[in-house]
């Protein structure tokens, strides 16, 4: 592979399914309706059990803020489990980005209507009561059941929110992160335990107690599902462990996980799995690593770049190591593809889901054109193996030597950069895989380039 290289082409043999953008929207819009149609059944109860009827007495229309906004929020806190619950076919039916995105922002508006409930309610009950506010929150305190654990809850909800700010979240590692957000859990049972305890719309009403809790055991029992029997009964079946360990470029290594019965394991090219190894970073701690290259029924093969601490010890384990895989996981795969012609574009290891998802992009000459960008010449990983399916597959590949991501005119994926490549980009479907700023950067880009967003896929990198 040379510094920018265009291979010789072949057909391949067919050209795929394309996904309509209109399906796709259609599938979005049908959940939308179903958690909106939920939403309004929450604001009903609150309706039903007279919310309405404090206002006009002191305090009254703060106490009623304070309900509406608890029970809003608290359902809110649900939809965002639920949404990254990773449900299989629901990120297949929706798109994991999307999904994405729904979580970020259902999460933020969750801890704005906790913190705004606690405001209501607090100043309402103390206009009420006629005392002050520090008054008011002692007594809450001492006189009202549970209403300390719904204060730990929110403090915990306030700490994720902080940590998930993205200048807050450069600054932390994953793990970190990780174990922080794992505390939304204990933050939604505290909040379960307060709302039972002192909720106006289910202290007397059976009813309402058995739709809210029904809410609860449903979001819960599909995490239970998902996340922890479904990984468990996977590992029993194909009981993976590390074939073989081979490097790929300087820094970088491919680990070959071999088991059972892997050609029953339903992964796509694009897609990630939480690895945990038994040896190195132990099995407390679960790394996401996508495939680089598609499964072949024989091995799952991973490759990652030493970036420090667990990444390092994670290349040197030895063959035999036992190994514990959670999904596969994500939609960055060739059923988001919407054209025929398609640009892929890597920044460093990101390279790796784009390696493996070239393989599943039928493709006749010219459809696919891979833009591989990395620092040195020694980072490029993959050399032979891309050059040969660039030559096999008829895909036109240029490998980017330079310096880390600079302006948008002269980065060698500014937007000149691009406009040459792959002069008909904007009629393409592309997909983005690197480090943040890398990404982020792309996909300013492409807009500026009238890539319209639905055909913008991307995958950001943190290892």
């Amino acid at each position: 592979m040379s510094a920018t290289a265009t291979a010789v082409r072949t057909p391949a043999p067919s050209r795929g399914r394309l996904v309509s953008r209109s399906a796709r929207a259609d599938h979005a819009w049908d959940v939308a309706v179903v958690i909106a149609v939920n939403a309004v059944v929450t604001v009903g109860l609150w309706l039903r059990h007279g919310g309405l009827d404090t206002i006009g007495h002191p305090g009254g229309t703060l106490i009623a803020a304070g309900q509406l906004t608890g029970l809003v929020g608290t359902y809110a806190v649900l939809v965002q489990l639920l949404l990254m619950s990773r449900i299989g076919w629901l990120e297949r039916y929706v798109g994991f980005d999307r999904l994405a995105v729904w979580h970020r922002w259902t999460g933020f508006a969750s801890v704005v209507l906790l913190l705004g409930h606690a405001v209501f309610i607090t100043l309402g009950y103390a206009e009420e009561g006629g005392q002050s506010i520090p008054t008011q929150l002692g007594d809450f305190v001492q006189h009202y059941p549970d209403v300390l654990m719904s204060i730990v809850g929110l403090a915990l909800f306030l700490a994720i929110a902080v940590t998930s700010v993205r200048a807050a979240r450069s600054r932390l590692s994953r793990e970190t992160w990780y174990s922080v957000h794992l505390y939304a859990y204990l933050a939604v049972a505290l909040s379960f335990a307060h709302q039972l305890a002192v909720g106006t719309d289910f202290t007397d009403d059976p009813l309402a107690r058995v739709w809210w809790i029904a809410l609860y055991v449903a979001v819960f029992g599909t995490i239970l599902a998902w996340r922890v029997m479904r990984p468990i009964a996977f590992n029993a079946r194909h009981r993976l462990w590390i074939h073989a360990v081979k490097q790929e470029a300087h820094g970088t290594v491919s680990l070959y996980i071999a088991g059972t019965d892997l050609d029953r394991i339903d992964a796509q090219p694009g897609q990630f799995f939480l690895w945990r190894f038994l040896g190195g970073t132990g099995w407390a701690k679960a790394h996401p690593f996508s495939l680089s290259a598609a499964p072949n029924g024989r091995h799952l093969r991973i490759t990652v770049k030493d970036l420090g601490d667990d990444t390092r010890r994670i290349q040197r384990l030895q063959p035999g190591t036992r190994v514990f895989a959670e999904g596969p996981y994500g939609t960055f795969t060739a059923e988001r593809r919407t054209r025929r012609r398609v640009a892929l574009i890597a920044g460093g290891i990101g390279i790796t889901p784009l390696r493996a998802l070239v393989e599943s992009l039928p493709a006749a000459p010219g459809d696919v054109t891979l833009l591989y960008r990395a620092a040195y010449k020694k980072d490029l990983a993959f050399r032979d193996e891309l050059g040969a399916l660039a030559e096999r597959r008829g895909i036109e590949l240029h490998a980017l030597i330079g310096p880390e991501i600079g302006d948008d005119r002269t980065d060698q994926l500014g937007i000149p950069a691009l406009r040459r490549l792959v002069p008909d980009i904007a009629d393409r479907d592309v997909f983005v895989c690197g480090p943040p700023a890398m990404v982020d950067a792309v996909r300013r880009r492409l807009a500026a380039l009238r890539v319209p967003r639905d055909r913008i896929h991307f995958e950001r990198f943190a290892y």
